[in-house]
């Protein structure tokens, strides 16, 4: 099998620059939306077109689709455009949910093709960029007609516009200003469900050779790492997504490391195999099967930063939130809450010590997610919910909610998954030689 994984990223590689560097690096500023927009997934900012104006995307490992909010100017019979063009930049308020907190105010930015010089539109015409995009719904090969495409993802968000190339501007570690270029981009007219008000668009992370992940990954080091704040961190509290060798994995004794493998049923996805899963430092009676690819009912695990909570194939679900609950119950009164099985009254002023998680790996690594992944605090006011999801068959999702306040490196080089724990408060030190820039809050949420 990993062989076989080798050769499929070989394949991968083949379509994507070659390296710039293997010791140049560039780094994103990223933060969680929880305490911004009340969303549990994490935000990027990223400088796209020329000129490169700033765009705050959810960072997605399991999508291969990179989009943003569009501005188009409807030319009849050339592309779809908005049924009402928004201006540059939109005040929107968001609902403040059931529980009566006051409305949030969120801007958003859109992105214009017209005011870029850097962007060049695909045609359905076009074979070689438009005929091996995926989500493509394209009529005919007529040489005018635009490349569209529509996605619909899990969680029900949908996304529809044209496919384009454009550039990013980044700042290298030599202190330089680089522009990555050739990269793929969904110029959306149209966004439905999910969380869509509450950011600019996805920033693509998943393996495939136009995702911006593998595109931007394959010209530093090839690999990229980010460090994921807990969900409910302060939200002027930022950390950093990396392209090119981060010396916080790197040189650290603590760094755990596991195979990459690619999900025959999603190879879009970053799997892992899991050994076992221990609660207390007890092994949970999970057949071993349970973890491998190939049945129903089974599966390896992804790791998905854009879904929040942790879904499990009955055999393992049924196991983790049983030894759990068993702990739970006797001290906490239960409490139904819609999209969650086993919730539980905990005000803020009371606190229980939670019997720890250990997720087992493949060459040993230990994941050991923080207590606030596993119980979630004030889903409801004063009500924590078990952070897992049962799903009816495989493949399983590892959520960002067990993955927070760890670093994580994706090594297509080497085909690893490499991890440690870390609050994800403190940059990594780097020499005076190496500066980046400096994290800059997103541009299009307002306090």
């Amino acid at each position: 099998m990993e062989e076989k994984d080798r050769m499929r990223q070989r394949r991968v590689m083949v379509q994507v620059p070659q390296l710039m560097s293997n010791t140049s690096m560039f780094e994103l500023p990223m933060r969680s939306l929880v305490n911004i927009a009340r969303v549990g997934v994490y935000i990027v900012v990223v400088r796209i077109g020329t000129p490169a104006l700033p765009y705050s995307l959810v960072l997605d490992t399991a999508n291969e689709l990179t989009w943003i909010n569009c501005r188009l100017r409807r030319r009849k019979g050339k592309h779809p455009g908005r049924p009402h063009v928004p201006p540059a930049a939109t005040t929107m308020s968001i609902d403040g949910g059931e529980f009566g907190e006051p409305p949030l105010k969120v801007i958003k930015n859109w992105y214009r093709p017209a005011l870029s010089s850097t962007w060049r539109r695909f045609r359905c015409s076009e074979e070689d960029t438009c005929g091996r995009l995926m989500y493509t719904t394209c009529r005919s090969n007529n040489q005018t007609e635009s490349c569209t495409y529509f996605q619909t993802t899990k969680d029900g968000t949908i996304t529809s516009g044209i496919y384009g190339q454009e550039k990013a501007t980044v700042a290298v570690s030599n202190g330089t200003l680089f522009k990555l270029p050739g990269l793929v981009i969904g110029c959306s007219t149209l966004e439905k469900g999910g969380a869509v008000e509450t950011h600019d668009g996805i920033l693509a992370l998943g393996n495939h050779p136009t995702s911006f992940g593998v595109s931007a990954a394959m010209r530093f080091a090839g690999r990229f790492s980010f460090c994921l704040l807990a969900t409910a961190s302060d939200r002027n509290t930022s950390s950093y997504l990396t392209f090119g060798n981060n010396p916080a994995v790197e040189h650290h004794p603590d760094t755990m490391e596991t195979q990459l493998i690619f999900n025959p049923d999603f190879n879009v996805g970053y799997s892992v195999r899991v050994t076992a899963v221990l609660v207390d430092g007890r092994p949970l009676d999970i057949p071993p099967e349970v973890w491998e690819e190939g049945s129903p009912n089974s599966g390896l695990l992804i790791l998905d930063t854009g879904t929040s909570i942790t879904g499990l194939v009955p055999a393992a679900y049924d196991a983790l939130t049983a030894a759990y609950d068993a702990f739970l119950a006797p001290l906490l009164e239960k409490i139904d809450v819609e999209g969650f099985q086993f919730c539980y009254d905990l005000p803020k002023n009371r606190s229980i010590t939670l019997p720890r998680l250990t997720i087992e790996m493949d060459g040993g690594a230990r994941l050991e997610p923080d207590v606030n992944g596993v119980l979630i605090p004030d889903v409801s006011p004063g009500v924590s919910c078990l952070g897992f999801r049962r799903f009816d068959q495989g493949p399983m999702i590892l959520g960002n909610t067990l993955m927070q306040e760890h670093i994580w490196e994706f090594d297509h080089m080497a085909l690893k998954i490499r991890f440690r724990k870390d609050s994800c408060l403190h940059h990594p030190q780097r020499s005076k030689s190496s500066s980046s820039s400096p994290p800059s809050p997103p541009a299009n949420h307002a306090a």
